[in-house]
């Protein structure tokens, strides 16, 4: 990669001079040194007060620049400005010196961040941390390797990190930058790009800089614009830098081909692919011998379980093209040895910060050492080990929760994310019975349990039923399945424990034939379309609402018989034709599994069933791959999986927060019902429902509802026989 290491601007001992450095092992060799770490950089106020003089100016009087636009001084003060935002500066005071990183000079002069502790946007302080990290890179850079950093939370890495992207795109030619996360949402314009967009703004209003883009548009920029000639001839001008975002949620290849000067990933300790992305990436920023661009990843660990990649190069980072450095760092008996950068929780954390910038570790360890001692206390192990992973003293404090999810976090957080931002119709109802016993439903206000684990102190445990698609009328026999998780007893202070009932939609091959005869035939997707849990003080009503559940939806029900009580209530009501009798409950015959249960109805969760069976079925749902869009030449454009069938967040959350000792409900239901429905749909298919509006069809109809048997496994993937795909048909599809 080229470096700007000639006439670099220099304050010494109060006079404006410059460096100059005759070749790259030069200017390495001179950087080297004045690497140390935080605590060590001896920062004095005199002189940190330079490193970020022009913010300093800029809060005092609202300019940058006190000269009149277009005069020769304020040319001459921009140009002074630019060169430091190129080439850095360094400062020698009194034999010691300190260089400041060009990104970095622009970042804690020129642009403003969103400011946590100061509840408003101002320029970043100056953080011997944030110096550290920028030194760091740097010398990644010139020893032609690569950069990864494990980081303690909230120190304003992404912030950085764009301002490193706007530092190349603003000042020089035609640099190709990328930003890539496992997610788009870290990078678009909820995430990262948020802070590219907030930086243009301010650069463009306040500083000589005007940059003008087109494309500008989230996730891809081109620093240009439209000119045109004396001729009347229209061309684009301007530096012609790029700026591209890309997710890795289909492809951990995606937006990674072509040259790059500088790739960022974002958020990589939850980036479990990370490791495919950088060897497909690392060609693009090589030209035979010669590495012309740098990869930098960076993330927190900690209760994440998807940060293999990033681990890796934590702990190998020569085997990786990481940079290495030398820490004591590894474990909290300070072992000495090589790894990526790591940025632990004493390193500026405020108020333990000094007023130059340096961290006052000893202190900010004392301090964290004295929390945890509480915590440790106060907490459960698990909660505890979670905690101080999130604040961690060592790299091995970091890493240190590591108990693997079993279901797949990254379609779990995707899926959590498209319920909250309001994609599914949902509607709260309650179910009563009319004058003449059928059930109908009404929306309420009411809200839906939302707090996991319940606390034993709230009290109205109720919930509310929610209604994702409301039953088909006259619904024939097996078109819905039901699964419920009940509880013993009514009121209680001491159980956390709710009863759920989950509602399961079988895949259809619906005929719709319109007036005019015309026949359409599409697959109805399969799906979760109601749920409830909560519990009553009064035992019968709870009861009575899962009967109504159950009943609306003509739902054929398996029941966790541990609890026996609502299959006596049901039974006692002759309705015991709505539960599944338990030879009827082929996943459990496949295990051989509650022979010794004498009763007839439900399933007895015992032993390791639900942990080792059960919940396979239901991790396969999740992960299943349900449709495939693609363009005409294979590339894969948008990949469908299981989970977008559950729409309620309640289930993703209980799945992010499931291990052991953690009480489950609604999981518990969820995945029994899964595996009764898969197992079932794999012996007989999929029901056919016929649709007309032709009167004279309407009897005939009903000698569709026949069952087929073409595999299960196969729905949801492209159709190359022209069947379409079309969404069910949801009545509360206009809700919000």
């Amino acid at each position: 990669m080229e470096h700007h290491y000639s006439d670099i601007p220099t304050w010494d001992n109060g006079t404006w001079t410059t460096t100059h450095f005759d070749t790259h092992d030069e200017f390495k060799d001179f950087v080297l040194p004045l690497f140390k770490e935080p605590g060590k950089y001896e920062f004095e106020v005199k002189i940190t007060e330079l490193f970020n003089e022009q913010a300093r100016r800029f809060k005092h009087t609202k300019k940058f620049c006190q000269y009149v636009e277009g005069s020769r001084d304020f040319r001459t003060y921009w140009d002074t400005e630019k060169a430091k935002c190129r080439f850095g500066v360094i400062f020698i005071n009194k034999g010691k010196t300190w260089y400041i990183d060009r990104a970095y000079y622009m970042w804690i002069n020129f642009l403003q961040i969103n400011d946590k502790l100061k509840k408003k946007f101002d320029f970043p302080e100056v953080w011997d941390t944030h110096y550290h990290l920028a030194l760091y890179e740097l010398l990644a850079e010139l020893n032609y390797k690569h950069a990864a950093i494990v980081k303690k939370r909230q120190i304003g890495s992404s912030y950085f990190h764009m301002a490193k992207i706007v530092n190349l795109l603003w000042l020089e030619e035609s640099p190709i930058l990328k930003i890539g996360a496992s997610l788009k949402d870290y990078i678009n314009d909820k995430g990262s790009w948020k802070f590219l967009e907030e930086y243009r703004s301010f650069l463009n209003k306040h500083t000589a800089w005007y940059r003008p883009m087109t494309p500008s548009k989230v996730l891809m920029w081109q620093q240009q614009i439209e000119d045109t000639d004396q001729h009347g001839r229209s061309t684009m001008v301007g530096l012609k830098g790029t700026v591209q975002g890309s997710s890795f949620e289909q492809d951990p290849t995606s937006g990674v081909g072509g040259a790059c000067r500088l790739f960022f990933h974002e958020e990589a300790g939850i980036a479990n692919k990370m490791d495919k992305t950088v060897e497909y990436l690392f060609p693009a920023m090589t030209l035979g011998r010669y590495t012309t661009g740098i990869f930098i990843a960076a993330g927190s660990v900690g209760e994440l379980t998807a940060c293999e990649p990033l681990k890796k190069m934590m702990y190998f980072p020569v085997e990786n093209s990481i940079y290495p450095v030398t820490t004591n760092l590894l474990d909290d008996k300070g072992t000495i040895g090589q790894s990526a950068l790591f940025i632990p929780e004493q390193w500026s954390m405020p108020p333990f910060i000094d007023e130059a910038g340096n961290s006052l570790v000893e202190e900010a360890l004392a301090s964290l050492t004295e929390d945890m001692l509480q915590w440790k206390k106060d907490l459960t192990p698990e909660i505890y080990q979670l905690r101080v992973s999130q604040h961690p003293r060592s790299i091995a404090e970091a890493f240190d929760y590591r108990e693997v999810s079993l279901f797949p976090i990254g379609l779990v957080n995707h899926q959590k994310r498209r319920i909250e931002e309001k994609e599914y119709s949902l509607e709260a109802v309650e179910l009563e019975r009319d004058g003449t016993g059928k059930i109908v439903s009404k929306s309420t206000t009411k809200l839906p349990i939302s707090e996991f684990p319940i606390s034993k102190k709230t009290e109205d445990k109720t919930g509310v039923i929610i209604v994702h698609e409301a039953p088909i009328p006259n619904a024939s026999w097996g078109t819905y399945y039901g699964s419920i998780d009940p509880v013993s007893e009514g009121k209680t202070t001491t159980s956390e424990s709710l009863c759920s009932i989950y509602i399961y939609k079988r895949p259809l091959e619906v005929t719709r034939q319109d007036e005019n005869g015309n026949v359409e035939v599409f697959l109805e997707q399969d799906k979760i379309v109601c749920w409830w849990t909560g519990r009553f003080d009064d035992i019968n009503k709870t009861h009575e609402r899962l009967e109504m559940i159950i009943e609306w939806y003509n739902a054929w029900t398996i029941v966790e018989n541990n609890v026996n009580l609502f299959i006596m209530y049901m039974i006692a009501k002759h309705k015991q034709r709505y539960l599944v009798p338990k030879d009827q409950m082929m996943f459990l015959k496949e295990l051989n599994a509650n022979t010794n249960s004498y009763q007839e109805y439900g399933w007895r969760n015992v032993g390791t069933i639900f942990k080792t069976h059960i919940i396979s079925y239901f991790i396969e749902f999740l992960k299943e791959e349900i449709n495939v869009e693609t363009k005409s030449d294979g590339t894969i454009v948008k990949v469908t999986y299981g989970i977008e069938r559950i729409s309620d967040i309640m289930a993703m959350i209980e799945m992010k927060g499931y291990g052991p000792g953690i009480n489950v409900d609604r999981l518990v239901a969820l995945a029994a019902l899964i595996a009764f429905a898969k197992v079932q749909l794999s012996n007989l298919g999929y029901k056919r429902m016929f649709e007309t509006k032709d009167k004279k069809y309407l009897e005939k109809s009903k000698n569709l509802y026949k069952l087929s048997s073409s595999p299960y496994r196969h729905m949801g993937q492209n159709n190359h026989s022209g069947a379409s795909m079309n969404p069910s048909r949801s009545p509360f599809k206009h809700m919000r």
